[in-house]
């Protein structure tokens, strides 16, 4: 596998451009921050061409309109592999709209693959090993090394010769006019506006368990959580996960001693302001008099 070429600056990106935009097909993928944001966004962009794997750099690129205006034209056929978060993820973030389309995932399922994720059909075809030691990377940090690069460029680079192989399999079945329903499908899919719902504290593993004090607990600490998640900008099971919100529903502490007694608890709410926050909920919720609940000065 060549090097791969880093996109970060305007004359690179307009170096990338002119290429893509001479060739029939190029294959994308996109790696988003949405294990650790509460805000989640693109952070890189991978294409590759027949010839050359691209790492776009969206958070140091001003300006990534004229590859919209790529993603736009019919001409040029776009290859995803289980399309739906990438192109819902490009009209979050650019509101770029993808035309021409062809899902590598959704041929695979028409053609009656029983496993249909990435990692194991490039072994199948082509005795690709992944790595996953990168599968839950952080990829709005930076620098980006060359291991990273390297990773997240395999996405990509045998996805045009997958797509080939697939075609072909697809017009040999007659499945190559439903497969392009499908491709057409997952292009014009809409993004749905995202909205808290504070009363999915239910869903919760054990929340239906509880009695009605827990539960308004519960439903309380899922509430801060929710608030201390978009402050901060954090995915919310990063500032406390289900666990740890259902035993404090359960036990609920009434003294910092006790708090800290909690399994899960992270150490920032063992103690101070963040610790005397959560028993003041719990108190409040749980009849036990949050008032007198005071933080240190």
């Amino acid at each position: 596998m060549d090097s791969v070429v880093v996109v970060e600056t305007a004359s690179q990106l307009a170096d990338f451009l002119e290429h893509v935009s001479a060739v029939p097909h190029i294959a994308i993928d996109t790696e988003s921050n949405s294990f650790y944001a509460y805000f989640e966004r693109i952070c890189l962009l991978q294409v590759s061409t027949s010839d050359c794997d691209y790492i776009l750099d969206p958070l140091a690129l001003t300006d990534l309109g004229a590859f919209g205006s790529i993603l736009a034209d019919a001409k040029i056929e776009k290859i995803f592999h289980a399309a739906a978060n990438d192109v819902l993820g490009l009209k979050r973030d650019y509101q770029f709209q993808v035309d021409n389309l062809f899902d590598t995932a959704i041929a695979c399922k028409l053609l009656g693959y029983k496993q249909l994720g990435l990692a194991r059909i490039l072994e199948q075809h082509y005795g690709v090993v992944l790595d996953k030691k990168w599968q839950r990377h952080d990829w709005a940090k930076r620098p980006l090394e060359t291991e990273q690069l390297e990773y997240a460029s395999l996405d990509t680079h045998f996805l045009i010769p997958l797509r080939h192989t697939l075609a072909t399999e697809l017009t040999t079945h007659e499945l190559w006019d439903t497969a392009q329903e499908a491709f057409a499908k997952a292009a014009a899919q809409e993004l749905q506006e995202r909205t808290f719902q504070p009363e999915a504290f239910l869903h919760i593993r054990g929340a239906r368990s509880l009695d009605p004090t827990a539960k308004r607990v519960l439903k309380a600490l899922y509430l801060y959580r929710d608030r201390e998640a978009r402050r901060r900008d954090r995915a919310p099971f990063r500032v406390l996960t289900d666990e740890t919100l259902v035993r404090l529903a359960q036990q609920q502490p009434q003294t910092i001693r006790e708090f800290s007694r909690v399994k899960g608890m992270p150490r920032s709410y063992q103690e101070g302001r963040s610790a005397f926050s959560l028993l003041g909920i719990i108190r409040r919720n749980a009849g036990g008099g949050g008032d007198s609940v005071s933080p240190p000065q």
